[in-house]
């Protein structure tokens, strides 16, 4: 092609890129093949001079990223991509490539931010994909917003892009491993080993493994030099940040997943082992030639609890010697410097207690490797250390776990360590008796002759609440420990502990108590929190190993639970009523709806426990969506806290939305008819639950009791509980108010249901809010008269009319192009074609059949009241007949007046409307394109221009 005529045709296709959706799609494409042709071959900074059709076919593309069209936006971000190709083989330099790659003042960065929350598909796609070809324009540091619309796709619904989001958080990690980049990695990629996809958890571990334990790998030969003095400096860059972010509470279980699973594939190498021991047997030296008092170091943050997930895999590569000089280390240094402050005045004892858990964790992952004599030794240490009641409860279950492993590596034979194990057991049950019964009988003496004797006062009253609080805690610590020794070892006797725990869990109940009974008289709840609430927890580990206590005791926690001022006491009664709707599923299924009353709890910490644990009672099929269990998850979509607002989103976005490939319902009797053992609905749980209880969702939330619509879920509610306590959890779970704070929650709410629903269901709920709330009104079961009533109407009209609801052939083209990727299958647009005229015809048929007569009715029953709600009528009208213009007389044929107020209405508004919009389109045709297309005229006369009139005329 001559340079004229490919100057020609790149005016072309810059002016057609302005033109119509079919001709900008075109026009990427072709500036795609265009573009090799018009940059030079060689380094040369004329192909990419201001004014020249290179860059304007480059500036095409990007600025195509952020069409109108989705089709045209993935499309063109997918040739971005491959344009970054081109212009790196002719050697353009990044910072000019950066300038390049901007729409005004909008960079690359933000422009993919952009893109990455799109609401179609194939964009966000696209624009991961082109993330990880342009990462080196991307710059340091990397912006946190990109960071984190990258991490959020981790997360789409769609495997495809999680698969592109994983490849594209990886790629940037692996070339900016800063302290940004690696917090949103770990955030982000970790928590996908519990994908339902195997290949997206596969390439998971591959990426920890590669990223993550082969860094911390190479620190497994490094020695101290005589002139270190840094420790940052001595290891590989980042792999301190690294081990620090990877203990982070929040990854901890994903990661101890991943470690798990590379366990038993074999994939973790014994070097690993090697590097972590290195890294702390450094730190300890380097500290100790500092001549810093020992008591004042830890160790790196996340060495020792990443040891202790290894070394189960790898015990022959942790040294006994290191982990006994250790043990000795921190176990005396805990107990010396116990309260102690270090030089910094910062309390390293909490340290010390998180260090020596995860030793201990190590030293029972490697016991069958150890020397028996040492073995035996620690044991008895542990053994000493428990029985004092005097470490911190973080620890006890380590120590109990570590000292069950000793015993059985201490024994010769299985029956002997059973036999060691339930000596000691039993032991440390009975020590544990014995305190508590002296600290009970002392609290009970104390309150009854408080009275009768003298103040104390000066030094001796110190004395007696240092003591009384030693002993306190002494109690709490024994309780706690019996809980965890009877986990461990569920056939020990806890005769003995049972009525002194049933006597500290029930000093709370308003009733009189025999004052005769030991600490009858004294309230727990009140003198002692830390051990009422440890008592109902130790209370609740005895009865998951002994179902005849559970049957006695599970109405007492459900009582507690309800009255309990406690916030920390109500999150551990109600982590273990998830543990026992497990193991007790009917003594527990009659309380659901005195246990769905928390997930309206004041404390928002006691809100998302209980919500992540009912889903996942959910998700493993112990607890069904029945009754009023789908309704009190309803509110969570609104609740205050933004973490229980998106866990509402993620579970009623997987369990609620169905396949959205069977649109339509002549679909679905085809393939049925076709294949009738199909499981059409894989994913989804409960696929048609958001549109079975819509409407009874409006009543409850509203709080209206006036309609048969409310009787089913209120007969449910009473039926499991008192009528006084069903009104007070029919109030808990309303938003009733017609201020614009209730409405906008409830409306949020509906449109969550509403996207999870098919386009049949959608036609179905309008038909169903026509008959059964709005004829309700006509026929008299629902009164508009009360505020209730009223709130329901409005909320109706108020859906009937919002874009979700609404269904119209080019708005389900537009979504099947984009998540096609702008495919051009002649099969799929012959379905998309018959998709758009049924539905068409089907909803325009519900409008003419069902609704019209409904709100004529409707109208004029509201205008004889004057009643406010008129005007909601009018405007949900005017929204849904705004698409049949042309066809008024035939569907308002009954009410002519009522013909005529419409069509006013609209021409008003779009009279309005059309002022606004008229300067913006004028300036949109007289702006550069109509430029272009003049130079184009006067560069090549000959071209045919049919097609191009055709799309910009």
């Amino acid at each position: 092609m001559e340079p004229l005529q490919r100057e020609g045709f790149a005016a072309y296709l810059v002016a057609m890129s302005r033109g119509k959706a079919k001709g900008r799609l075109f026009a990427v494409d072709m500036v795609l093949a265009m573009l090799p042709v018009l940059l030079p071959s060689e380094i040369d900074e004329s192909g990419l001079q201001e004014g020249s059709w290179g860059l304007k076919c480059v500036q095409v593309l990007v600025e195509r990223c952020s069409d109108s069209a989705g089709a045209v936006r993935a499309r063109a971000l997918t040739n971005a991509a491959h344009a970054l190709d081109v212009l790196s083989e002719r050697g353009v330099e990044v910072d000019r490539l950066q300038e390049v790659m901007k729409i005004g003042n909008m960079g690359l960065g933000e422009l993919l931010r952009r893109r990455c929350i799109d609401d179609k598909a194939a964009v966000r796609k696209a624009a991961l994909v082109l993330i990880t070809k342009a990462i080196g324009l991307i710059g340091r540091p990397v912006d946190e917003s990109l960071l984190t619309a990258m991490g959020a796709a981790c997360s789409d619904p769609l495997v495809t892009i999680r698969k592109a989001a994983l490849a594209a958080i990886s790629e940037v990690f692996r070339k900016f491993p800063d302290e940004s980049v690696t917090k949103e990695w770990l955030q982000a990629v970790p928590s996908l080993m519990i994908d339902s996809e195997t290949s997206i958890q596969e390439e998971c571990e591959n990426l920890f493994l590669e990223l993550v334990l082969n860094r911390v790998c190479q620190a497994a030969n490094l020695k101290l030099d005589d002139d270190s003095v840094n420790l940052e400096e001595l290891f590989p860059d980042g792999t301190l940040d690294l081990l620090k972010s990877i203990c982070d509470g929040e990854v901890v279980p994903c990661i101890k997943r991943i470690c798990a699973s590379l366990g038993k594939k074999k994939k973790l190498r014994p070097m690993l082992a090697s590097s972590l021991q290195n890294i702390i047997t450094i730190s300890e030296t380097l500290w100790l030639r500092s001549s810093k008092p020992i008591e004042n170091w830890t160790a790196p943050a996340g060495a020792w609890w990443l040891l202790s997930e290894v070394s189960s895999f790898a015990p022959k590569s942790v040294n006994w010697k290191f982990l006994s000089h250790h043990w000795k280390l921190l176990d005396n240094v805990g107990q010396e410097g116990k309260g102690k402050a270090s030089s910094e005045g910062e309390p390293n004892s909490a340290l010390w207690a998180v260090d020596r858990v995860s030793l201990l964790q190590t030293i029972s992952n490697v016991s069958m490797e150890l020397p028996v004599e040492p073995a035996a030794e620690l044991a008895h240490s542990l053994l000493t250390r428990i029985e004092n009641f005097d470490m911190n409860l973080s620890e006890v279950d380590a120590h109990v776990k570590s000292l069950k492993t000793l015993c059985k590596r201490k024994a010769k034979t299985a029956k002997e360590a059973e036999a060691l194990i339930m000596k000691w057991v039993q032991q440390l049950i009975n020590k544990a008796v014995d305190n508590l019964e002296r600290y009970i009988k002392g609290t009970s003496q104390d309150s009854r002759g408080c009275s009768y004797n003298t103040p104390l006062t000066g030094k001796l009253k110190g004395r007696k609440e240092a003591s009384t609080s030693k002993e306190m805690s002494e109690a709490v610590i024994a309780v706690f420990t019996v809980g965890s020794v009877i986990l461990a070892c569920p056939d020990a006797s806890v005769q003995g502990i049972i009525p002194l725990l049933h006597t500290v869990i029930t000093s709370g109940n308003p009733e009189p108590r025999p004052t005769m009974l030991a600490g009858g008289a004294v309230s727990f709840n009140e003198v002692a929190p830390s051990l009422y609430i440890q008592s109902w927890d130790t209370m609740a580990k005895i009865c998951l190993v002994d179902d005849k206590l559970a049957k006695r005791y599970i109405p007492l926690f459900v009582q507690e639970l309800e009255r309990s001022d406690l916030a920390t006491l109500r999150n551990n009664i109600m982590i273990a009523m998830a543990d026992f709707y497990v193991r007790y599923t009917a003594l527990v299924d009659c309380y659901m709806s005195k246990i769905t009353k928390v997930l309206r709890d004041p404390c928002e910490v006691v809100r998302r426990q209980t919500f992540v644990l009912l889903a996942k009672l959910l998700q493993r099929d112990y607890v069904k969506w029945r009754g009023v269990l789908f309704l009190r998850f309803l509110p969570s979509l609104v609740d205050e806290s933004d973490k229980i607002r998106h866990l509402a989103d993620y579970l009623f976005g997987s369990i609620l939305k169905g396949l959205l490939i069977l649109l339509l319902v002549f679909c679905i009797i085809f393939l049925s008819h076709c294949m009738p053992n199909m499981n059409i609905n894989v994913a989804a749980k409960a696929p048609l639950l958001a549109y079975n209880s819509f409407i009874e969702a409006i009543y409850v939330l509203n709080n209206c009791t006036g309609h048969g619509g409310y009787s089913e879920s209120q007969s449910q509610s009473q039926s499991s509980q008192g009528s006084q306590s069903s009104d007070r959890g029919q109030t808990l779970f309303a938003i009733r108010g017609t201020d614009e704070s209730s409405r906008s929650k409830r409306m949020h709410i509906y449109v969550s249901l509403l996207k999870q629903m098919a386009p049949e269901h959608l036609l179905a709920t309008s038909a169903k809010l026509c008959a059964e709330i709005l004829a309700g009104v006509c026929d008299g079961l629902l009164s508009v008269d009360d505020a209730a009533g009223r709130a329901v109407v409005q909320d109706a009209l108020q859906i009937l009319a919002c874009k979700e609801m609404r269904i119209h052939p080019s708005i389900l083209a537009d979504n099947f192009e984009m998540d096609d990727d702008g495919g051009d299958g002649g099969t799929a647009n012959a379905l998309q074609a018959a998709k758009g005229r049924a539905v068409t015809q089907v909803a325009k048929k519900n409008l003419i059949q069902i609704a019209i007569p409904i709100f004529i009715e409707l109208k004029r029953l509201l205008e004889s009241k004057n009643s406010p709600l008129t005007g909601c009528l009018m405007e949900c009208l005017r929204t849904l007949l705004k698409d049949y213009k042309n066809e008024f007389d035939e569907i308002l044929v009954a009410d002519k007046q009522l013909q005529k107020e419409l069509l006013y209405d609209m021409q008003k508004f779009e009279a309005g409307k059309g002022n606004l919009e008229a300067p913006m389109y004028e300036r949109r045709l007289m702006g550069k394109a109509r430029e272009e297309v003049a130079y184009f005229l006067n560069c090549q006369k000959n071209w045919p221009l049919y097609f191009f009139c055709e799309h910009y005329p």
